[in-house]
């Protein structure tokens, strides 16, 4: 600015010599000159800044020294690292959360998991298991879960004192929609009443006409308890079993689908 102002200051006085500003019009060529040099030298600017980055993200002092694992007791802590594929000592830039989340989701046990970096030097794995509340019985044994998901076949060593579910079909295992899990959940409903009534199951059918049919651990006969109503219908159950007390070898089965009335059928007699 000041190299122009000079020459648009007040008319100088007669005989007045003008006299050049060296300084500003100095200062101004080498402002000028010094744009092809930036220009020039950007990109090697630019390519410093990127290794200084990269000497920064990979320093040792980024190395993850602890993997931290909150899980249950199905799947142990140095399993999940493993399907992670994780180890210590490696850098945790490196480390992507979405994808590990999606490795070890796949385990059949894991119902959820949650993975974070702790900077500078921590990653936690954070798993939700699987509680198996029931189990298939098509062929073979299969878990099921609260949810009604036929998650896992039942292995070798593996605990199977739950009810049995019956009656389903292979087709509904291959497809497991939502009117199938629907239907296991109320199940595992009924299933859950009766454990907290006293009266545990061993098995329950599923009939070809749409209803349950419950077998208690304790009473060797078959109780018929239609769909729906499960409240009243275990009320009902509960008041009519003792009356047959020490007498179980006489009942074919029970049927209380019934509104207000429970049917008994009686063993045809031998002879």
């Amino acid at each position: 600015m000041g190299i122009f102002s000079r020459l648009r200051g007040n008319k100088r006085k007669d005989g007045e010599s003008v006299r050049p500003n060296f300084a500003a019009w100095a200062a101004a060529l080498l402002a000028v000159s010094s744009i092809p040099a930036l220009i020039f030298t950007w990109p090697h600017v630019r390519r410093l800044g990127g290794d200084l980055r990269e000497e920064l993200l990979n320093h040792p002092y980024f190395s993850v020294q602890e993997i931290r694992v909150r899980a249950g007791d199905k799947v142990g802590g140095s399993e999940i690292v493993a399907i992670a594929g994780m180890n210590h000592g490696m850098n945790i830039w490196k480390v992507d959360p979405a994808a590990i989340e999606r490795k070890v989701g796949k385990h059949p046990w894991v119902k959820r998991v949650l993975v974070r970096r702790e900077l500078p030097r921590r990653v936690v794995i954070e798993v939700e298991e699987r509680e198996a509340k029931g189990i298939v019985v098509l062929g073979r044994l299969y878990y099921v879960d609260a949810d009604g998901l036929v998650f896992k076949e039942v292995g070798e060593g593996e605990k199977t004192d739950f009810p049995m579910l019956t009656g389903l079909k292979q087709g509904d295992l291959a497809s497991q929609n939502h009117a199938i899990r629907q239907k296991i959940r109320e199940a595992l409903k009924v299933a859950e009443m009766m454990r907290q009534g006293s009266l545990a199951l061993s098995e329950i059918h599923f009939s070809a006409h749409g209803g349950l049919v419950l077998y208690p651990m304790v009473y060797p006969i078959p109780v018929h308890v239609g769909w729906g109503d499960w409240q009243g219908k275990l009320e009902r159950l509960e008041r009519v079993l003792p009356m047959w007390n020490g007498k179980e070898a006489r009942l074919a089965s029970l049927d209380v689908s019934f509104r207000d009335q429970v049917v008994a059928r009686i063993r045809k007699s031998r002879g």
